[in-house]
Formats: C-alpha cells, sequence, structure tokens
C-alpha cells in the first residue's frame, strides 16, 4: 500500500466513523437531543429533531464529499477532519460539565481524535503540504461546526416572530 492509499482510507474512516457517531447519538444508547438540552439548555433551546436530523445528515455526506475530493480539494477533506475534531472536543466537555455520559462520547473520543489527527499528520507529512491550507481547513471546520447554532439561532428568531400581535412589541402570551 502506498502512501496515498493510506491517506485516502483515513478520509473514508473518518465517513465511517460519522456514522457510527449518529448510531450513537440517536440509536444506541440514543438521547443526543434530550441530554444536549439538558447539559446546555441556553444552546439547545431551539434545537429541533428535523434540524438535527438535517444536520447530522449533512455532516456524513460531508465527509463522504470531502473523502470523495480530498485529492482536488485537500481543505474539504481536512475542514470535515476538523470538524469532527471539534465535536469531539464539546462532547468532551460536555461529558465533563454533566459528570456523566454523553451520547457521542465514545464514537468522539475513540474514533474522531485520532482519526482526525491522523487526517492532519498525513496531509502535513506530503511533500507538497502548505501550513496555510492545514490553517484554512482548520478555520473551515469550525464554521462548519457553528451550522448548527445558527440554524438554532434562527429559529428562535423565527418563533419569536410567530409569538408577537401582528404589529404589536407584545407577545400574544401577555
Amino acid at each position: 500500500m502506498d502512501r496515498d492509499d493510506g491517506e485516502d482510507k483515513i478520509f473514508w474512516y473518518l465517513a465511517a466513523a460519522s456514522g457510527a457517531h449518529v448510531v450513537e447519538e440517536y440509536f444506541w444508547p440514543g438521547g443526543f437531543l434530550e441530554s444536549a438540552k439538558e447539559i446546555a439548555p441556553e444552546a439547545f433551546e431551539h434545537a429541533s429533531l428535523p434540524i438535527i436530523v438535517g444536520v447530522n445528515a449533512s455532516m456524513i455526506v460531508g465527509c463522504v464529499f470531502g473523502a470523495l475530493i480530498r485529492k482536488r480539494s485537500q481543505v474539504l477533506g481536512l475542514s470535515m477532519a476538523s470538524l469532527l475534531f471539534q465535536n469531539a472536543i464539546l462532547h468532551t466537555g460536555a461529558a465533563l460539565k454533566a459528570k456523566k455520559y454523553v451520547p457521542g462520547l465514545v464514537t468522539g473520543l475513540v474514533l474522531y481524535v485520532p482519526l482526525s489527527v491522523s487526517a492532519f499528520k498525513s496531509y502535513m507529512r506530503l511533500p507538497q503540504h502548505r501550513r496555510s491550507t492545514a490553517i484554512n481547513a482548520a478555520v473551515l471546520g469550525t464554521a462548519l461546526h457553528s451550522i448548527p447554532f445558527v440554524a438554532f439561532a434562527v429559529r428562535a428568531a423565527l418563533t419569536r416572530g410567530s409569538d408577537k400581535v401582528e404589529g404589536s412589541e407584545k407577545p400574544i402570551s401577555e
């Protein structure tokens, strides 16, 4: 197996890990959304199952796309590794805050962290690597990971807007 085959496999492993992570969060043992709302109610107050399903489906598709296009766009492949690494860090922080298991913690620590680190190390060993590509990928991964929270904020704004009486600043419930 040459070096390039090993690099390709890392990105496919990341895609598979994202699928395993979703299984841990929602099917076995499941309960991610409830756990997230308990641990960080202000961040997840306006989260909904359809948004979360869309976010996770997008993550898996993004990982597959990143693996497919990695040779043409190293930034995209690495950005997915960055996103998954950050997700593992957030799950770890949530578990520490709650002082208990959080759905997604195991796959985050056991799969996301080592695979993401391997993806970046593998890239940095390439003769044509550029530090700016790795930095751009880390920044893009951060931006992509913020999308769900932006979606929650948009949903919150839309919910507040629908709770107001037409032409009034007072909520209907008052």
